[in-house]
């Protein structure tokens, strides 16, 4: 591989982890009628699990040098809002196969024991980044399962959940008994394609774990101007909510590829609409919040317009 490049892709990872990123949260669209709407359901675990898997946020082998797949996220606590830091999240999935024309399908997209899975650990602020490749379909009986990314997640060895992420506008999805479940919706996440052909997916997981269980210094980290933004896929209710420590902050919306498309400077609230903010629509997509101070404190969060 071109030393340059791979350098240049590892930068990517790092650039994500540095954004505060906030992604989709797996909700009722409508907001919050209770505690337990944004808690992420469940799916079927598969025979593929393997454990111990290392710890890396690069999936895709050397040979892959384009066409990348960058899925990040944040782990919430039961609140919806509170990062939960140090989380595990386990992650695996098929690889592209070799797709057959005459039968619009994908074959030999088996899972592989050494690629294509890892272990992950969130930051301080609750955040997970990992670049790796859209998954091939494999045949389940007589049809193909929709692509698709599995998922562990658990925080100090408890409240272990296990579920898949899906893409919208896969036509398998309907004939999937898991993908096509109520309860598999708002697993189903779009994707932003940017101009060198990359994807971009954001994902959220909400673990049954209260905030007290959460160490201290994260709910109190100065370096956070933005706690939350929900809920998220975002609707006319959409909130934004500022650390209270923070005054005169500057919020920007911008696209995937970092182009700013509205701005606001010297913000005092603590919590203010989205809609109100920018007063604007916006095309359905994958967008990033970025928000700064005079002191220097940056952040970014990633949201989804559906």
């Amino acid at each position: 591989m071109n030393i340059e490049f791979d350098k240049n892709r590892r930068s990517i990872i790092k650039v994500l982890f540095s954004l505060g990123i906030l992604s989709l949260f797996p909700i009722r669209l409508d907001g919050f009628s209770k505690k337990e709407d944004c808690i992420t359901t469940t799916d079927i675990e598969g025979p593929f699990y393997t454990p111990n898997s290392p710890n890396i946020s690069i999936l895709t082998p050397p040979e892959i040098n384009s066409n990348f797949l960058f899925i990040t996220g944040t782990v919430y606590s039961n609140d919806c809002i509170t990062p939960i830091p140090n989380a595990l999240i386990d992650v695996w999935h098929a690889n592209q196969g070799e797709f057959d024309e005459k039968t619009n399908s994908y074959l030999n997209s088996n899972y592989d024991e050494t690629l294509y899975r890892a272990q992950l650990y969130t930051d301080n602020n609750g955040n997970y980044a990992y670049q790796t490749i859209l998954p091939g379909k494999y045949l389940n009986g007589n049809y193909y399962r929709p692509s698709h990314i599995h998922y562990k997640c658990s925080y100090l060895n408890e409240n272990q959940i296990t579920t898949q992420l899906y893409f919208e506008g896969d036509t398998s999805i309907d004939l999937d008994p898991w993908a096509s479940n109520i309860l598999s919706q708002n697993r189903i996440i779009p994707l932003e394609v940017d101009d060198k052909n990359n994807s971009h997916g954001v994902f959220d997981i909400t673990l049954n774990v209260p905030p007290s269980q959460i160490e201290q210094s994260v709910l109190l980290n100065d370096n956070q101007l933005i706690q939350s933004i929900h809920p998220n896929p975002i609707n006319e209710n959409t909130t934004i909510y500022l650390h209270n420590k923070h005054k005169n902050i500057s919020i920007e919306i911008c696209n995937v590829a970092g182009q700013t498309i509205k701005r606001k400077d010297n913000i005092t609230a603590q919590a203010i609409q989205l809609k109100k903010l920018f007063n604007c629509d916006f095309k359905k997509g994958v967008y990033i919040i970025r928000s700064w101070n005079t002191q220097g404190i940056a952040n970014s969060k990633r949201i989804i317009i559906p």
